[in-house]
């Protein structure tokens, strides 16, 4: 049966896979994106070895994925979907909350996107990542063309810079 334009709108193609575990950090197993990804995912594969708050991280798996389908290529948005694994714990599933960056972006705007995503998952598994030195989550954000945590008391990092 041939698909349907229904069908090839929904379609997704990998275009990046990684893992990250505390001891390797992030590796990057295949991609076809600029380099610009895979310095934003080691610079947030740093940061996940500290701030965690209800419990630790054994590992994640991540896909970057965009539709194969698209109005218009310029407009090639990509979405870093992760599977986290609490230590102790089971895997939570390959799965993405958020929006997307296009795949030509600069690295510091991958590094918002995707701190975001991943950020999102892990807190899905009962674990607050990145904690800010006065509680709560920090958040990503750009501030002055540089990707950066922070805190609601005014604490700030670049990410991949996180102290513990």
């Amino acid at each position: 049966m041939a698909s349907s334009y229904f069908d090839s709108w929904f379609s997704y193609e990998t275009l990046l896979t990684a893992t990250w575990s505390p001891d390797a950090g992030v590796v990057v197993t295949s991609s076809v994106l600029p380099m610009a990804w895979t310095r934003a995912l080691e610079r947030i594969g740093r940061d996940l070895r500290v701030r965690h708050f209800n419990g630790a991280i054994a590992d994640i798996r991540f896909e970057a994925e965009h539709r194969q389908v698209r109005d218009d290529d310029e407009l090639d948005y990509v979405w870093l979907s992760s599977d986290v694994t609490p230590e102790g714990g089971v895997s939570h599933g390959m799965a993405h909350s958020g929006e997307g960056v296009l795949a030509s972006a600069g690295e510091e705007a991958v590094a918002v996107s995707c701190a975001n995503l991943v950020q999102d998952q892990v807190e899905r598994t009962g674990i607050q990542w990145p904690r800010g030195r006065a509680g709560g989550a920090m958040g990503a954000v750009l501030i002055g063309g540089v990707a950066t945590w922070s805190g609601r008391d005014g604490e700030k990092a670049a990410i991949g810079s996180l102290p513990a």
